[in-house]
């Protein structure tokens, strides 16, 4: 491994290269937990095999010496909490992440966990199980080092519902007030770049209501919920034209019961992604005007607000992006890009706390979500040198406030 880096010109903090092999930080290592972390399936909506990933992470930070709690919850997977160190508080660094997957149960019978040509196989393998995993290996070299000032890891367990059924968000930023700097282990990018802005996202329904008759015997006593929606999803996805920046998408659609009744009921759901926090109250007053507003006669409409994220912005992160920045090109890593992305993440409830927060820090890979998803087995050892690194060198900086 160590020669592979080094014929690629890479030249990493020869310090960290030593406290790895002392401490048996190394590829067999790293695969090892990452198959049994991948192996215990946690779909969001299964709060029994999220419980049962927070065991096993809670178990591998207690190992490492950490103090650990768990918030639990009767709807959702768990929130958990690990802290180590000693010191200042506002000198406490944060490693942040989730641990639910999309991935349903049984799905890991046709995509077990695997290794082929450098890139690892498995659900949640990138999103994020395999940022996750390398928080265990930080800590470890940052203890062989004898790095004492504080950490605290915050995993939550319903990150890809929008923490629907929880308040995770709150709790996330209650707990990151007064730290340093955060990194967010979410999916690492193919390409050296690392996220310092996303998109907000509002996840909501529209409902419409009319009434049922029979389509044959007594079709004008009906009034079609359908045909309403159809009038309704025309006017959200003209919501497009009327924004720059914040996109409408309705991405599911169910109603009716038999194709020989008018149908009573339709439901969509629709996804938006914004910018500017301050947009979301004239974003949530445009949707509420189209869903009770209607042209069918007779029909009704109302629109919910299942949750979502806020934007998570980068007016805090340019000092913390330039200094991790150069933390990579240090250690022959290259020039990293810093992005600005659609999707959405618990980052966002990090610097709404004033907590600087670098995101997309874990593992490397693409297609998450789906049963391509990969991960780059080189990349985690890269991840974790350059997390150590910047850990390390963190005590010499103040603050990473401008």
């Amino acid at each position: 491994m160590w020669l592979k880096y080094e014929e690629r010109g890479v030249r990493m903090n020869p310090t960290i290269l030593e406290a790895m092999k002392s401490c048996n930080v190394n590829r067999e290592a790293i695969l090892k937990t990452w198959k049994e972390i991948v192996e215990i399936e946690s779909f969001t909506h299964n709060r029994e095999g999220v419980n049962a990933v927070c065991d096993f992470v809670r178990q591998e930070l207690e190992k490492l010496g950490m103090s650990t709690k768990v918030y639990e919850y009767d709807k959702a997977g768990p929130l958990l909490i690990g802290e180590c160190g000693t010191g200042n508080p506002d000198e406490c660094i944060l490693l942040t992440g989730h641990m639910d997957t999309v991935f349903k149960d049984g799905f890991i019978q046709d995509n077990p966990f695997r290794v082929e040509d450098g890139k690892v196989f498995g659900p949640g393998v990138l999103d994020m199980k395999g940022g996750v995993n390398l928080i265990f290996y930080i800590i470890k070299l940052l203890k062989a080092l004898d790095y004492k000032k504080p950490i605290k890891v915050i995993i939550s367990g319903d990150e890809e519902h929008g923490h629907e059924h929880s308040n995770q968000g709150q709790l996330m930023t209650d707990e990151s007030k007064g730290c340093k700097l955060a990194f967010n282990m979410e999916t690492g990018i193919v390409g050296n770049s690392i996220t310092v802005a996303r998109k907000g996202r509002i996840a909501c329904r529209v409902a419409t209501r009319g009434k049922s008759a029979h389509a044959g015997a007594n079709f004008s006593d009906g009034i079609n919920a359908i045909q309403e929606m159809a009038h309704k999803i025309l006017s959200i996805q003209a919501l497009n034209e009327k924004y720059e920046e914040v996109t409408f998408s309705v991405g599911t659609i169910k109603g009716g019961t038999v194709a020989n009744a008018v149908p009573d009921y339709a439901e969509i759901e629709i996804d938006v992604r914004y910018n500017d926090v301050d947009m979301k109250e004239d974003i949530v007053e445009d949707l509420r005007q189209i869903a009770e507003t209607c042209k069918v006669e007779g029909t009704t409409g109302e629109v919910f607000i299942d949750g979502g994220f806020p934007p998570f912005s980068n007016k805090i992160n340019q000092k913390a992006y330039e200094f991790v920045n150069g933390i990579s090109v240090k250690n022959g890593f290259g020039e990293t890009e810093p992005i600005h992305i659609g999707g959405s993440s618990d980052a966002a409830f990090i610097t709404i706390a004033g907590v600087p927060c670098l995101c997309s820090m874990g593992v490397k890979g693409e297609w998450n979500h789906t049963n391509r998803e990969y991960a780059l087995v080189d990349s985690a050892i890269e991840r974790i040198v350059l997390i150590t690194d910047a850990i390390l060198e963190s005590e010499n900086v103040k603050s990473f406030l401008d």
